[in-house]
């Protein structure tokens, strides 16, 4: 890059690293070393062993600073100057400064002295208004790292909303790059005029983008390694067709509604996926209707999302039949898969499911994992999809309060009040004890015990004594707190003992179960 495109001003990170501000440390060590000579032969020696390391193992220690740190290094010794000029890795962030303009100029300054004929990872990540003309400089720091043959490139541009049609458009060269492996943007508009290539890809993540079919049948095309694509509050496509032959997995995260929009083509998003082997499907996904078609190949699901009929229609009297169909479709697409997550809105809609009388698919999943608050609503839909799930051998259980499932949850949970009188007599009825139950169940792991979790003890205590009385093979039962209850208060201890031991009294119908509990 040539200086007077990224000269700007000479503030930058921190304090701005200059060689020549170091010279005068320089001497005072030399000084230093030469005291040293004339003391006395007994005296300890200290030797900087760090200092002595290969350039490739400092400049492996800086990249886990940040750039403004790594600057800093510079004061260390002559041989700690300009080091950090070598780094591989570089990476930006505005809020780190007050002052968009001060962050710009500490962006170009960095570069200008930047001498690293390589680059592994080049990150931006920057809050602005467009108005601030900040595309031009954008284009530069982009073409710089291009130059460099990064890797890893992420551009994270925040404006002030979420639907911005002036949002940066992504340079043109970009679509033909050979060494990119992965690629992450926000808020950048991609829009290729020719034929796209990326032939290093490997992972590609896009957030609050607005992506035609088009667009998106291009990226699959021009990119023949691509493994991983993520898309995050992206908006503009009704129908993922994956036909690419190398993608294995596949993110859906959230769904904007572009208001622009006709309200026919809100109604569905639909995809065809025949050779992925992991989809996530997470988010809120308001009006549209996820509907998936086929993933034959598929291997692991992940279903956490939530939505809702309209804004302020959650009410309505069809409102939850769809939810129900919507849900129950998924789930039956995904029958055959082998590891199954179930976010806390879905398993709510199973719970009404369930009250109703309605089938729910039979899975053949070996692995499943349900996120629930424990509360009393959750529980028909635990027990519906223990009764659908025949061959599991791990059960993992996230219980912790979840903001995962706002969106109509209060009238979910009126539904299940409305139609469920007792859950303990429902679990304890003979309708989900039969033979084919928990046959399977080898592990179960359960996160998340801690002290909100009393005001539902009832509801913990009857799940696990249920599975401990019906696992036939189960080997182990691990029960763990969260991170930010591992130093609990003493009486908050005691209490959690005593829930141990009344688990511990529970029988058990395998003879080789154990239970591991943080507090025993």
């Amino acid at each position: 890059m040539e200086e007077e495109q990224i000269s700007g001003s000479t503030n930058s990170f921190s304090d701005r690293y200059n060689p020549n501000d170091y010279s005068s440390h320089d001497e005072e060590e030399k000084e230093e070393e030469s005291s040293h000579d004339h003391r006395s032969n007994h005296a300890p020696i200290l030797v900087d062993r760090i200092s002595a390391l290969p350039d490739s193992i400092l400049l492996s220690i800086l990249c886990f600073l940040t750039i403004n740190d790594a600057i800093k290094t510079g004061v260390l010794s002559k041989r700690w100057a300009s080091l950090w000029t070598s780094l591989p890795s570089l990476s930006f962030d505005s809020l780190s400064f007050r002052h968009l303009e001060d962050f710009t100029n500490a962006v170009d300054d960095t570069l200008l002295l930047h001498r690293a004929p390589k680059l592994t990872n080049f990150d931006i990540r920057v809050n602005h208004d467009y108005e601030t003309k900040l595309n031009p400089r954008l284009d530069l720091w982009v073409r710089f790292a291009t130059n460099a043959k990064v890797e890893q490139l992420s551009l994270h541009l925040w404006p002030p909303h979420s639907l911005d049609p002036n949002g940066y458009q992504l340079p043109q060269h970009l679509y033909a790059n050979e060494f990119v492996s992965e690629f992450n943007f926000s808020f950048c508009k991609i829009f290729p005029t020719g034929l796209l290539r990326w032939s290093s890809l490997k992972r590609l993540s896009i957030g609050h983008s607005a992506l035609c079919e088009d667009v998106i049948r291009k990226v699959l095309m021009g990119s023949p390694r691509l493994e991983s694509l993520e898309l995050h509050d992206c908006y503009g496509f009704h129908r993922l067709d994956i036909v690419s032959e190398s993608l294995r997995k596949l993110v859906v995260d959230s769904y904007l509604i572009d208001m622009l929009e006709s309200e026919e083509r809100q109604l569905e998003l639909e995809i065809v996926a025949p050779k992925i082997e992991c989809l996530e499907i997470l988010g809120c996904f308001r009006m549209k209707k996820c509907r998936i078609k086929d993933v034959s190949a598929l291997v692991e699901a992940k279903l956490d999302f939530n939505m809702r009929n309209g804004y302020g229609s959650d009410e309505e009297e069809g409102a939850c039949e769809e939810y129900q169909d919507i849900v129950r479709d998924i789930l039956e697409s995904v029958h055959h898969v082998k590891k199954l997550t179930v976010g806390h809105w879905c398993l709510m809609v199973v719970s009404i499911m369930s009250m109703e009388h309605l089938p729910s698919p039979l899975s053949k999943c070996q692995c499943l994992t349900m996120k629930t608050d424990m509360e009393k609503e959750n529980l028909p839909g635990i027990a519906r999809l223990l009764q659908s799930s025949p061959f599991v051998e791990t059960l993992s259980m996230n219980v912790t309060s979840s903001y995962s499932y706002y969106i109509g949850s209060e009238f979910l949970k009126g539904r299940c009040r409305c139609s469920y009188h007792d859950e303990v007599k429902h679990w304890k009825s003979g309708e989900i004890y039969f033979k084919s139950l928990l046959v399977c169940l080898k592990t179960v792991n359960i996160f998340g015990f801690g002290e909100r979790l009393f005001h539902r003890k009832e509801e913990f205590i009857l799940v696990v004594q249920f599975l401990l009385q019906n696992a036939k093979v189960l080997e182990k039962m691990v029960i763990t707190t969260p991170w930010d209850m591992q130093n609990e208060r003493s009486i908050l201890l005691l209490k959690f003992l005593k829930v141990g031991q009344k688990l511990l009294s529970f029988p058990r119908s395998s003879p080789h179960a154990v239970i591991m509990f943080p507090y025993l």
